[in-house]
């Protein structure tokens, strides 16, 4: 690989073996250099591949006044998600992580803490996510020798979430999050009895509803169920249909979302599995 551009002494653009535009990251892999100079490959650490020129643009400012070892390990938080999550992450995780990585430890040796007011939430409807983050904190405290405070786990696992949606409202995660409990407290009001966190029906409501949340947020409809289908459905859950009706009323009138029959088909159909797993429990 030939040098195009050196961005700093760390980071250089260059083109891979199918030409395409890259960035790549090691340490001194920049110094001295030239366009048109050789890199030597022993240095390189990192490529990256964004084929957004905008997020391209975007990541280039970003990073080129970031410390190296910064970077380092934002990328092996990076890495770490993307094989333990097993999913298509948005490139822009590139710009959103590593810019938050480096904002924390900034704000951390200032003294600004950062509180964050939906952790609680975070850790019941994300899981997955926020135990990436803490896997985070270990890896910036193994290499960096700084110990970073929980809340940054959930705001790790934000950035997560939002790059497996692609999502460019910043406001995404909290509006799910909001979402998320106004419908299980319209459920858990509907019956007057609480509901068991710990039942399988339960966490499979709550993988429903996060991608039922993510259709509300980019108003797209579910539709793949037949009119008969839906007709009999509905009959046989009738009473749980009840409860749906609330909360189509509550989407409706907070996000200007109509909920179709179905997505209320399956809204029922998880609320009767999380009431029977509330009744063989006793």
């Amino acid at each position: 690989m030939q040098v195009l551009k050196v961005i700093n002494n760390n980071l250089v653009y260059s083109r891979d073996e199918e030409q395409r535009d890259c960035i790549v990251m090691g340490n001194g892999i920049g110094f001295k250099k030239k366009p048109g100079d050789w890199i030597n490959g022993d240095k390189i650490e990192k490529i990256y591949k964004i084929s957004d020129p905008v997020r391209t643009s975007q990541f280039t400012q970003l990073v080129k006044d970031i410390p190296l070892a910064h970077l380092q390990a934002a990328n092996m938080v990076i890495d770490y998600a993307m094989s333990t999550l097993n999913k298509k992450l948005s490139e822009n995780i590139y710009v959103s992580m590593i810019d938050h990585i480096d904002f924390a430890l900034e704000r951390l040796e200032k003294g600004i803490p950062l509180k964050n007011k939906i952790l609680y939430e975070i850790k019941r409807f994300y899981p997955s996510e926020y135990r990436i983050g803490i896997e985070a904190l270990n890896i910036i405290a193994r290499e960096l020798k700084v110990e970073l405070p929980e809340d940054e786990a959930g705001y790790i696992a934000i950035h997560l979430v939002e790059a497996e949606v692609d999502s460019d409202n910043a406001n995404y995660v909290q509006q799910s999050v909001v979402m998320i409990q106004a419908i299980l407290n319209i459920i858990k009001y509907h019956y007057s009895l609480e509901l068991d966190p710990s039942s399988l029906a339960y966490e499979r409501l709550l993988v429903h509803l996060r991608y039922f949340a993510d259709r509300v947020l980019n108003h797209q409809r579910f539709d793949d169920s037949s009119d008969k289908f839906i007709a009999r459905m509905l009959k046989e859950f009738s009473e749980e249909y009840e409860c749906t009706k609330k909360i189509r009323t509550y989407l409706q009138k907070q996000f200007d979302y109509e909920v179709n029959d179905e997505e209320m088909v399956y809204l029922a159909v998880h609320i009767h599995r999380v009431l029977s797993a509330r009744k063989d429990n006793g």
